[in-house]
């Protein structure tokens, strides 16, 4: 239960203090740049203040909208808090070649004076998210008084977790069907999320065995399952003289297989905030001490080699978040639009939204990347559709972000969208007047089949529709599945409801409107004739061999010939790229393609 020093305060005309009423704060958080780093600041008038020290790498990237919604939970029982990134994570600028981890914590202590500066609070509480708990461990000392530590999933050991580095970056190639990156000498870069070799040599130093006294008189340590380092944490910090809650990280796995699955648990979100909201209490009939005034929060941006960027919220109630890259200098050409691809949050897979609009910038071309609604820093909207990807409502934060390039004097942006970001981009393009050119990579739809599921086709779109078609087509293959013989399972069924479109469509030309599926042929080649006929400069790319093809090919044939209608239309393919464009060479080849596209 929320402590009851949290409630509303009936006198609102008095200095920050415990209560205030949720509605009377500024929704969602306001963003900060400060050092090197982007944060994202959500105030509260509770005596404590929390601040949260996030991931790193791929397990951020899955973790960003918990991270977010953690965030607005606490804002909302009156708790302020202070999100950010450590160099060279997120939105961060990063050094050249950096060595240890001196900035890392250099950031943190930063990040608590600004805290404690925006907040009026003395007293922290320090959640940490796996390598962030360990840097949680190591500096609550220097950040004293810290009131409390939350523990989630902590790395107890540096030298065993860049072991788990290296397993996890095998084990998700393999899923995405790539081998080891050839250019990636660390061997440790998920989902090509790369740390610096003299930041992992630091990161091996990491552990418990130097600690002689307990950082916090409480934690709470949310433990995975059956997990040994986790039982020995807690055991060596209760040895040391904290009062230790241990509890299970529900949901743990999912939350870090993929970003696209990683949805924010409430309940994991409700135990984190109730605990802290306990410990933040006054005792019973007690009034809270008035604090100092809120110091103004800093909004200059971040400085990099021929950039600046600012964060910034936009759309109805500023709930759409985005980063601002802007180039050192008097901006040529037209600015460029990133749209998230699945739930990736704006940094993109890779980190490649940050990489291309730094290169864009240094081109003389700023770019905005954000977030659509229920994706990485922005929430979701209220009664708005349960699925955003492939939605309208997608369609429509594209045009929102459009808005917001145009009141900051950006008119015609480029807009430039990967998978379920390029169907977004597309759309977003041909509803949108004032999109005049347009990227779109490995896009998998041109219009949605309003009878396929979303989920089924985010979780089976990998799979090859090729592979169905040749067990079918094998001797007795069809025969056996009508027979029920050949059960294909759902990953089956949705590959034979692909399967299927694609004969339907294919057969459009010939058909017409007797189906569906020529009814769809007939949507798909009027949106690219409005493009045509509005000049849109429209650039497709894909993979050589990627999954996207397929659809491509329904559409416009084997060869792509029927491309040739659409003079507005070019077809650009890169060799040795997974879907995603994940290794260091595969994302350099698509950078090239971009400026090549972007900045001729």
């Amino acid at each position: 239960m929320i402590a009851a020093a949290l409630r509303p305060s009936p006198d609102q005309d008095e200095p920050p203090r415990a209560g205030l009423a949720p509605a009377a704060l500024r929704p969602f958080g306001q963003p900060v740049t400060f050092a090197s780093s982007v944060g994202v600041f959500h105030p509260g008038r509770a005596p404590v203040a929390v601040l949260m020290l996030g991931a790193i790498g791929y397990e951020e990237l899955c973790l960003r909208a918990t991270w977010r919604s953690l965030a607005d939970s606490l804002s909302a029982a009156g708790i302020a808090s202070l999100r950010f990134d450590y160099p060279g994570q997120g939105d961060a600028l990063e050094a050249a070649h950096p060595q240890g981890l001196d900035d890392w914590f250099e950031t943190i202590r930063a990040a608590a004076d600004l805290l404690r500066q925006a907040s009026g609070c003395t007293r922290l509480v320090l959640v940490g998210q796996g390598l962030g708990g360990t840097l949680a461990l190591q500096a609550a000392q220097a950040l004293a008084p810290v009131e409390a530590l939350v523990l989630m999933a902590p790395v107890g050991n540096g030298k065993r977790y860049l072991r788990e580095l290296t397993a996890w970056s095998r084990m998700v190639s393999d899923r995405i069907g790539i081998g080891v990156d050839p250019d990636d000498d660390t061997r440790c870069a998920v989902a090509g999320l790369r740390l610096a070799p003299g930041r992992l040599r630091a990161i091996a130093t990491l552990g418990l065995q130097a600690m002689m006294q307990s950082p916090a008189k409480q934690v709470l340590l949310l433990a995975r399952p059956g997990h040994g380092g986790d039982a020995a944490m807690a055991e060596t910090l209760a040895g040391l003289g904290a009062a230790v809650e241990q509890r299970d990280y529900a949901g743990y796995e999912v939350l870090t297989t993929d970003p696209t699955s990683a949805l924010p648990p409430p309940a994991m979100i409700a135990t984190v905030t109730d605990w802290i909201a306990e410990r933040a209490a006054l005792p019973e009939g007690t009034v809270p001490a008035l604090r100092k005034p809120l110091a103004p929060l800093p909004a200059a941006g971040l400085r990099g080699e021929g950039f600046v960027e600012r964060p910034l919220r936009f759309g109805p109630d500023g709930r759409l978040f985005g980063v601002l890259c802007e180039p050192i200098g008097v901006a040529a050409g037209e600015p460029a639009l990133f749209v998230n691809a699945g739930r990736d949050y704006h940094i993109g897979w890779a980190r490649a939204s940050v990489i291309q609009a730094r290169a864009l910038a240094a081109h003389g071309i700023a770019s905005l990347r954000f977030d659509v609604s229920g994706v990485g820093d922005s929430p979701p909207t209220t009664g708005g559709p349960e699925e955003i990807l492939y939605s309208q409502a997608q369609i429509d934060d594209v045009r929102l972000a459009i808005d917001a390039l145009e009141e900051r004097g950006f008119a015609t942006p480029v807009l430039i969208g990967r998978c379920s970001g390029a169907y977004a981009a597309f759309n977003a393009a041909v509803q949108d007047p004032r999109v005049r050119r347009l990227v779109i990579v490995n896009n998998e739809r041109f219009v949605w089949d309003p009878e396929e599921s979303v989920e089924d086709a985010i979780r089976y779109a990998h799979r090859s529709v090729g592979d169905l078609g040749a067990t079918l087509t094998r001797k007795g293959g069809l025969r056996r599945l009508l027979t029920g013989r050949l059960r294909v399972g759902p990953a089956g069924r949705y590959l034979l409801f692909r399967w299927r479109k694609k004969l339907s469509v294919s057969l459009a030309p010939m058909l017409g409107r007797l189906t569906k599926h020529g009814r769809l042929h007939r949507e798909c080649h009027r949106r690219f004739k409005v493009l045509a006929g509005r000049k849109v400069e429209l650039a497709l790319i894909y993979a050589d061999g990627d999954i996207g093809m397929a659809e491509f090919k329904t559409y416009f044939g084997e060869g792509g010939e029927r491309l040739a209608a659409y003079p507005n239309a070019t077809l650009t393919t890169i060799p040795d790229a997974d879907h995603n464009f994940t290794h260091l060479g595969a994302g350099r080849r698509l950078l090239d393609a971009l400026l090549r596209i972007v900045a001729p």
